[in-house]
């Protein structure tokens, strides 16, 4: 099985040859599916089917500028802090089901109140 890797980011990405990776990076977090029950204790998947899991991300305390894009990355195998899965190793992500949680300075109000207003102009 795979070790699946997710990364929070500020988008467009900047691409500029100077621009660190992890200037892109707002937080990331990694989780194995074989540990789907228990965070510690492996089991075999069944091919075909789906599992929950979830991921803490790293604690990061950052305040995203108005307008700001995020994008929520999940990819199997960050290169720095996961095992590689064997050649051909597929997995399936339902987006119909993803979701992510993130504190709002303000709560709900504030966020309620950031989708009311139109887009600022760029």
């Amino acid at each position: 099985a795979a070790n699946l890797s997710v990364w929070l980011v500020s988008l467009p990405w900047d691409t500029t040859c100077d621009a660190p990776l992890t200037d892109n990076i707002v937080t990331r977090g990694w989780a194995d599916p074989q540990n789907h029950v228990e965070g510690d204790v492996g089991q075999p998947l069944q091919p075909g089917r789906f599992y929950d899991l979830n991921f803490e991300l790293q604690p990061d305390d950052q305040i995203i500028p108005a307008g700001q894009q995020l994008g929520l990355m999940i990819f199997s195998s960050d290169r720095e802090f996961t095992l590689h899965p064997d050649p051909g190793t597929e997995l399936t992500i339902d987006l119909d089901v993803t979701s992510l949680d993130l504190p709002i300075v303000g709560g709900i109000a504030a966020y309620e109140n950031a989708m009311l207003r139109p887009p600022a102009p760029h």
